[in-house]
């Protein structure tokens, strides 16, 4: 059934008063064109997924952030500097939230190389974000990857702690045997840390 016969068909237009139908204007009278200078303005107005994707919320819009991951994943191997970089800068923006700094580092596990260290040591010595940045570490492979989970462990405490400690243990770093021992028999240490230590080590024997 058509629009006209259910009745939903809008009412014909109406006739000018003069008894002539109004002549169309050509589309360049209605519009004028657009010069180079409003092409650019509106171009630069797409938002940066990479920026977006640092500001992601917990349930919020994420098709930015699945933009970005297909970059990511289908990224040639000549092509990963220039993605972790773009990470990089996404993770330092000020406006970084939670959210969004867990989906950088995902994505960072993915490609990041030692370059990437310096940035995620930091995140590995708060425990508000030791998680997120372990993730990416124990990817990176290299002494340098390695050091920064063992020089977090004196900064952190609790579950964060232990993650960590399940980071190195992944790592199969063995030089990291003696400071596990003393996390193990420390008495000051949550159960949760010692048990982690203690798996660890006998992860590494």
């Amino acid at each position: 059934m058509d629009l006209h016969q259910r009745g939903l068909a809008p009412p014909q237009a109406k006739v000018p008063f003069f008894g002539m139908a109004e002549k169309k204007r050509p589309a360049s009278a209605e519009r004028p064109a657009r010069s180079s200078a409003d092409r650019k303005s509106n171009a630069g107005s797409t938002p940066d997924p990479w920026e977006m994707c640092a500001r992601l919320e917990h349930g919020g819009d994420r098709s930015f952030a699945w933009s970005v991951r297909e970059q990511v994943i289908d990224s040639a191997p000549e092509d990963r500097a220039r993605i972790e970089e773009q990470l990089l800068k996404a993770l330092a923006l000020p406006g970084c939230t939670e959210a969004g700094r867990a989906f950088v580092c995902q994505m960072l596990a993915l490609v990041a190389s030692i370059k990437s260290v310096p940035a995620l040591a930091t995140l590995l010595k708060d425990g508000k974000s030791a998680d997120d940045a372990r993730y990416a570490v124990q990817q990176i492979p290299g002494p340098e990857a390695a050091a920064a989970l063992r020089d977090a462990l004196g900064s952190l405490s609790g579950a964060p702690k232990a993650g960590v400690i399940g980071s190195i243990a992944h790592r199969r770093d063995t030089t990291a045997r003696a400071v596990l021992a003393g996390i193990r028999e420390n008495p000051s240490e949550a159960p949760v840390v010692r048990e982690a230590a203690a798996r660890a080590i006998a992860h590494l024997s």
